[in-house]
């Protein structure tokens, strides 16, 4: 079974990813039912997304716009 993290375990992955990119509560929320193995890869994917559109902090709304991003790039 795939267990998933909490806001804390996230959060510690989310602070190691990139020094100046940062993330709120709400934003890593919606990043806790992704599965341990895969967390740094989206997590990686949402700083790059930051750095391209110029943001500094990451909240729902981006993390909003990243996912719908992604499922069109999937489609």
């Amino acid at each position: 079974p795939i267990r998933e993290g909490n806001i804390q375990s996230v959060r510690y992955a989310a602070d190691r990813i990139d020094d100046k990119i940062k993330f709120t509560d709400e934003a890593l929320t919606k990043m806790v039912k992704v599965p341990r193995i895969f967390l740094n890869t989206a997590l990686k994917g949402c700083v790059k997304w930051a750095i391209e559109n110029n943001v500094t902090t990451i909240d729902a709304h981006h993390m909003d716009l990243i996912n719908d991003k992604r499922a069109k790039e999937k489609s």
